[in-house]
């Protein structure tokens, strides 16, 4: 009689497909996004195969029987230290990474640039001429929270602004909706008028456009409320429109993928933490607001927000403004502090900054979707503004 035989893993070890497990912890914008950039990487190879079961929560049972070849866990999985512990497998880790959490994990971790989303932030509201700042972090205990906040007030700072802020004794999951509508709409009261507000991710910031709305706060003018992650259910169902800032997961899951084919074909070492930078803010209604004091200026800003790449000059934008050119300079000068010149140029570094980030295309053909002809010009405003070569943001 034959024996029977031996149950186990399905996957045949002698085959050259590369099985890689994908931990999620939740459908939020993260973990999708990551899926996404990880899906991205995966078209442009072969040989691989996902092992996922969005049915069901991560259990060791499920990566045994798996037997990957790999794994990419988010390392906010209530299973992460079981799954820390499996051997002989090269993982690498997502998420928002924190030394103090997270540092007794020992494998390679893709993680956003909490400090420059802040940065970001602050950039935004400034220059949409706004003179009034806030943050609110209703998750005081997450370090992301905290660094979030101090590269927004850091930003701030270095430009002469003040910060209020927003102290939440709740956590993110311990706080009902209409108790941070009550104590937000109270505060969001207090703050000046207008008043740029930062709120640590979309789903508070939402709470924060309803709370405006009890306590009738006119959304922009009075307020211009950004979020983050640009979760656009989240966002595109707020009333307004939230904004919010891109953080990039897309590309952390591309990078994340790209990691772990090294790992798997042992080409070459991986850095224990690789920061991914924001991509953009994506401006939508809640955030719109303009110095509307002087109608010229607020004409001529938006010309130059739907035409900068096109390619416009100064010139274009006093042609359909009718301003003078002294007349023009010192209007800009006075509303923003940055001429005409200066505000064409930042949205056009702006777009190649998120050309950089969001795709493979080559700086030839970013600067030209810039409005750049020529890419020596283009390498050197880019270094003069942020201190890189656009090749070397893109690896940052």
């Amino acid at each position: 009689m034959p024996k029977p035989k031996k149950r186990g893993s399905p996957w045949n070890h002698s085959s050259k497909v590369k099985r890689v497990a994908l931990l999620l912890e939740s459908d939020m914008a993260l973990d999708r996004g990551i899926a996404r950039g990880i899906g991205d990487y995966i078209r442009s190879k072969t040989g691989w195969i996902i092992l996922m079961d969005p049915m069901q929560k991560v259990s060791m049972e499920s990566i045994k029987h798996w037997q990957p070849d790999g794994i990419i866990t988010s390392i906010h999985l209530p299973a992460i230290k079981e799954v820390a512990k499996v051997k002989d497998v090269p993982i690498i880790g997502f998420g928002s990474y924190s030394e103090k959490i997270d540092g007794h994990l020992k494998f390679p971790i893709v993680t956003s640039d909490q400090f420059a989303i802040g940065q970001m932030a602050a950039t935004h509201f400034i220059n949409s001429g706004i003179k009034h700042f806030a943050f609110c972090g209703g998750d005081e205990q997450a370090p992301w929270c905290a660094q979030r906040r101090e590269g927004f007030v850091q930003a701030l700072a270095d430009r002469g602004h003040t910060c209020a802020i927003y102290n939440s004794n709740h956590s993110r999951g311990g706080t009902s909706m209409p108790e941070a509508i009550s104590s937000l709409g109270k505060w969001l009261k207090s703050l000046p008028k207008p008043s740029g507000v930062f709120v640590f991710f979309d789903g508070w910031a939402r709470w924060v456009l309803d709370a405006s709305v009890v306590q009738e706060i006119n959304v922009p003018q009075e307020i211009s409320v950004l979020g983050v992650d640009n979760d656009r259910w989240l966002c595109e169902l707020s009333q307004p429109m939230l904004s919010s800032i891109d953080a990039n997961v897309r590309n952390a899951g591309y990078k994340t993928a790209e990691l772990m084919d090294k790992l798997l074909n042992k080409s070459e070492e991986v850095p224990d933490l690789t920061y991914i930078k924001p991509s953009r803010v994506v401006a939508r209604d809640s955030s719109s607001y303009m110095n509307l004091e002087d109608a010229e200026v607020a004409f001529a800003l938006r010309y130059i927000k739907e035409h900068a790449c096109d390619p416009i000059t100064t010139a274009d934008v006093l042609k359909v403004t009718g301003m003078s050119n002294s007349t023009a300079y010192r209007k800009f000068m006075k509303a923003l502090g940055r001429s005409i010149h200066n505000e064409i140029q930042r949205h056009q570094i702006d777009r190649v900054k998120e050309l950089l980030t969001t795709t493979n295309l080559n700086v030839n053909a970013i600067a030209h979707g810039a409005g750049y002809e020529n890419v020596r010009y283009l390498t050197q405003v880019f270094r003069d503004l942020t201190g890189q070569t656009p090749t070397e943001y893109r690896r940052t």
